[in-house]
């Protein structure tokens, strides 16, 4: 009966701990200095990104090009390059330095640095 009682405890946190560790590593508008402190993604590192910013290249059209809770903003990583940014509500969503703001015309503000895009 212990067994079975403990398989099943088991069963019901597999899926949390998947979550947990998924949770783990860089994520949209973590700060960076190299690609390598993204885990091998973009590291927008110029001066409207102040710290760095990771994220990664997007297609405006398809939102399932970036991951949950970002949004991809046309020229977000320069002229003719999208990228995705980190959605919030309030610039208490966004990293210190950041602020929360509409920018490109897109549906929901995201975090971008003081200067804007």
């Amino acid at each position: 009966m212990l067994h079975k009682l403990a398989g099943s405890v088991a069963r019901a946190f597999a899926p949390l701990a998947l979550l947990v560790l998924a949770a783990c590593g860089p994520s949209v508008g973590d700060p960076c200095t190299t690609p390598s402190d993204c885990g091998g993604q973009v590291c927008i590192n110029q001066e409207w990104t102040p710290g760095g910013y990771c994220s990664r290249q997007c297609t405006v059209a398809d939102e399932r090009s970036c991951p949950g809770g970002s949004l991809c903003v046309p020229d977000g990583m320069g002229r003719d390059f999208a990228a995705c940014f980190r959605i919030c509500r309030t610039d208490a969503d966004c990293r210190t330095g950041y602020v929360c703001r509409v920018v490109k015309d897109r549906a929901q503000p995201v975090c971008i640095g003081p200067q804007g895009l």
